[in-house]
């Protein structure tokens, strides 16, 4: 809660007349519902809460079993690369080949051009033995015929390595497609999995914030309870004196709490509480007085975080003034006291680095400005 929630929570404690009961009344309840609307959001956030983690995890797992998924088709794919590689150095192999068998051909057709239809018939007379010479004619004949199989089957092998490669290469586009289908999906996934875990620490967050805001609204209920019992039980015991000046009849007519410039006037921005100023900062002297700036009764006299020492005097007709970060409260709890009477001295309490009174007008527990009430 803010330094100025607070004042005004606090503010509205202190009631002498049954309309300021009624406030008192409606403002607890006020914090007993903001407490119970707090308590109903953190359960629903709870819920919020766990169906991100379960979504987070599901994410996790799929990014998990695509990430496998891409790892298993490069490694299909480093596969069917490496068989292609193998195919074309086979096919380059077999090129040199069928250019080998081809050329040796081509040689033995230009000899048997060049020696002409006599050859057979030179070979066979240059011979002994007619039988070899046979032998050889058959030979020559085998060679020739073995040498024009082996191109065959070389083509034939080379075609054959040719659909293979064509499917391979079919293959390889496949799975390089199917990859970068993979890598763009778990790019959407990581991306979507970064906006969950951001959902979630926001949430987690926000959850701890409003959980402090939880604790300290319970506190402040606790406090607000004790000092309207207090509060109560003083002005039970205590009969009011009647005013002989209404404090409604003195605008404009009221003396300064204390001597010292305004610092921080009534509506000016106040950026420790992203509010604005309910009040006046007063710098002082350390040490300072500081007077009742009218007739009233002492509500409350003690230390209150945010305000240090705090002393606050209800005037009656719903009016109270607060005066606050004193160094020594002069006035107990239920004091009469009179329009300049001392009833503290100015310091820095409640964690003020320079010394300063802060002081405030309130009427049924609205912040009033005290340019229109001093003189």
């Amino acid at each position: 809660m803010s330094l100025r929630l607070l004042a005004f929570a606090l503010m509205s404690l202190f009631i002498i007349s049954p309309v300021w009961a009624d406030d008192d009344e409606a403002r607890l309840n006020e914090l007993k519902s903001e407490i119970k609307k707090l308590e109903q959001w953190l359960n629903s956030a709870k819920d919020e809460y766990a169906d991100l983690n379960k979504s987070l995890k599901q994410s996790d797992e799929e990014i998990g079993a695509l990430l496998k998924q891409i790892q298993q088709t490069q490694t299909q794919l480093r596969e069917e690369q490496a068989r292609l590689k193998k195919l074309r150095l086979e096919q380059t192999q077999l090129h040199q080949l069928q250019t080998e068998h081809q050329r040796h051909l081509s040689q033995q057709v230009i000899a048997s051009r060049n020696m002409g239809d006599e050859s057979a018939l030179r070979l066979w007379l240059a011979q002994d033995d007619p039988q070899q010479s046979q032998r050889l004619m058959r030979y020559f004949s085998y060679f020739n015929q073995a040498r024009v199989e082996n191109i065959e089957h070389t083509m034939a092998e080379l075609v054959r390595l040719d659909q293979i490669a064509e499917l391979i290469v079919q293959q390889e586009q496949a799975l390089k497609s199917t990859e970068q289908s993979l890598l763009n999906k778990n790019t959407t996934l990581s991306s979507k999995r970064k906006d969950q875990q951001r959902i979630l620490a926001n949430l987690s967050k926000k959850m701890n914030t409003e959980s402090q805001r939880l604790t300290q609204k319970q506190a402040d209920r606790k406090r607000l309870e004790n000092l309207l019992a207090e509060v109560e039980t003083i002005l039970a015991n205590s009969p009011r004196q009647n005013d002989e000046r209404p404090f409604n009849k003195m605008k404009g007519k009221l003396p300064r709490p204390v001597a010292g410039r305004v610092l921080k006037a009534f509506g000016n921005a106040n950026s420790e509480t992203m509010s604005r100023w309910e009040g006046w900062q007063i710098g002082v002297q350390e040490g300072a007085e500081v007077r009742a700036i009218h007739h009233g009764r002492v509500v409350f006299s003690d230390w209150l975080r945010g305000f240090g020492l705090l002393l606050i005097i209800d005037h009656g007709q719903g009016y109270l003034s607060l005066y606050a970060h004193n160094e020594t409260l002069l006035r107990d709890v239920g004091s009469w006291v009179n329009g300049g009477d001392i009833v503290a001295a100015a310091g820095r309490s409640g964690g003020l680095t320079d010394p300063a009174l802060y002081f405030e007008i309130r009427y049924q527990g609205r912040p009033q400005d005290p340019a229109v009430w001093i003189r």
